[in-house]
């Protein structure tokens, strides 16, 4: 039986200084690498190996998926789907997948968020039904849209006749990302996209059933705030 985890990445120079990443390539900065690495020594102890890993194709997540694989001394290797189905070694097939990279925000991204117009996070996160994106950015309506169609491809791989039936597979993504899985998994409306906190390095488990309706989700690590020791 599939097992689905989604794992947020570590933290970075610009969750510091409350900046919109989204589509920004940046780095992990050395917490977030600690945060990873510590992360993944805690889906170890829970006796969690993946078998495969799909991946946003921003640093800042391939870096995190490598810290965590480190903990279990495994490393990941870059391959398309078909060849991660027939690889038989000791590495853990990574397939990047554009779906899971993070909401554009467009001309507002590396602005810090006391630098934009008065109402921009007011709306953007208290009232995301009425938020219209900046030039070049993803409305809510696109990302709910490409993780919908992200879900939909994993409900189908996974059934048992499906070619990740059997897999541990771990999906590893972004806070906007991961606010949208929960808000689709948990059946939520678009107004309550923020209800839950996702910090750095959280994972969360993902039950897909046979219909949307028997989804479900939840955190088997809350991650970090920035203020641990690690």
């Amino acid at each position: 039986m599939a097992e689905i985890y989604f794992l947020r990445h570590g933290q970075t120079d610009m969750n510091i200084s409350h900046m919109l990443q989204g589509r920004t390539n940046t780095d992990l900065n050395d917490r977030g690498r600690r945060q990873a690495e510590s992360t993944g020594k805690a889906i170890a102890e829970r006796g969690i190996r993946p078998d495969i890993i799909f991946s946003s194709p921003l640093n800042r997540v391939r870096q995190t998926v490598c810290g965590a694989l480190s903990a279990q001394n495994l490393t990941p290797i870059d391959m398309t789907l078909g060849e991660a189905l027939v690889y038989q070694g000791d590495k853990v097939p990574l397939v990047t997948d554009e779906r899971l990279i993070e909401m554009s925000f467009g001309e507002a991204e590396g602005i810090p968020m006391d630098e934009l117009p008065d109402d921009f996070a007011d709306i953007f996160f208290h009232d995301p039904e009425n938020y219209s994106p900046v030039a070049g950015a993803e409305s809510y309506q696109e990302l709910v849209a490409r993780c919908r169609d992200f879900l939909e491809s994993l409900r189908r791989d996974i059934r048992p006749s499906g070619i990740l039936s059997d897999k541990t597979i771990f999906c590893a993504t972004h806070g906007g990302v991961m606010h949208c899985i929960f808000l689709l998994l948990s059946h939520r409306q678009l107004k309550d996209f923020w209800r839950q906190s996702v910090l750095n390095c959280a994972v969360i488990r993902a039950f897909l059933g046979d219909r949307q309706d028997d989804d479900r989700v939840s955190f088997i690590e809350e991650g970090f705030t920035g203020e641990e020791r690690i």
